[in-house]
C-alpha cells in the first residue's frame, strides 16, 4: 500500500466492487441475522491500493424523527476493509472523507449501525452510541434496529435530542 492512500470518490459501488473488498459471501458483514430490508448507499468513498478497491464508505441522505421532531441525517454504512488491509487506519481514513462530504449535505448528524463488536471502532473514531431503542422502516411496518446504533455531529455544537428514535426509511 502508498504511504499515503488517498479518497477516491467511486463513481460506481455495486456488488462486484464489494466483493473486490471482501471477497464474496452471502453475508459480508455478518448482519443477515437481523432479517432486515437495506437500502442502498447514495454517493461512494473507497480507497485503492496496487490498482485493487480495498476500502469503501457510503452515505446516504435519511428522514427520522427523534421524540417526535422531525429532522434528517446522513446515514454511513457499507464500511468494508480487506481483510488483508485491516488495522492500517483505513476506516478512520474512508470514514472521514466521507464524513467531510457528509458535513456539506445539512443534516445536523451522522448514523450508523453495526454490530456490537464494532462499537469500539467507531467510537474511537469520535462517534456515540444512540441510548434509546430506534425503530426503523421494513416492507412489513416498522421493525425495531436490532443493531447498535450510533451518531456523530456533522457541525459544532450539534448535540443529539432526546426522545423516541424512528428511521422514517430502511436502515442503511
Amino acid at each position: 500500500m502508498p504511504a499515503s492512500p488517498v479518497v477516491q470518490r467511486l463513481a460506481r459501488y455495486a456488488k462486484e466492487e464489494q466483493d473486490e473488498i471482501l471477497g464474496g459471501g452471502d453475508d459480508p458483514f455478518g448482519v443477515a441475522y437481523a432479517g432486515l430490508t437495506w437500502r442502498p448507499k447514495e454517493e461512494h468513498f473507497g480507497v485503492r491500493a496496487g490498482g485493487r478497491l480495498v476500502a469503501h464508505a457510503g452515505l446516504v441522505r435519511l428522514p427520522l424523527s427523534v421524540g417526535g421532531v422531525d429532522t434528517e441525517a446522513v446515514g454511513v454504512g457499507g464500511v468494508a476493509v480487506a481483510p488483508g488491509m485491516r488495522g492500517q487506519g483505513l476506516a478512520r481514513l474512508v470514514v472521514g472523507a466521507a464524513l467531510d462530504h457528509a458535513r456539506t449535505l445539512g443534516p445536523p448528524y451522522g448514523l450508523l449501525f453495526c454490530r456490537p463488536a464494532l462499537v469500539p471502532l467507531y467510537e474511537r473514531l469520535g462517534w456515540r452510541e444512540v441510548g434509546e431503542e430506534v425503530r426503523v422502516e421494513q416492507p412489513e411496518g416498522t421493525a425495531v434496529m436490532p443493531l447498535r446504533t450510533l451518531w456523530t455531529p456533522l457541525g459544532e455544537g450539534v448535540a443529539w435530542p432526546g426522545g423516541a428514535v424512528r428511521l422514517r426509511s430502511n436502515p442503511m
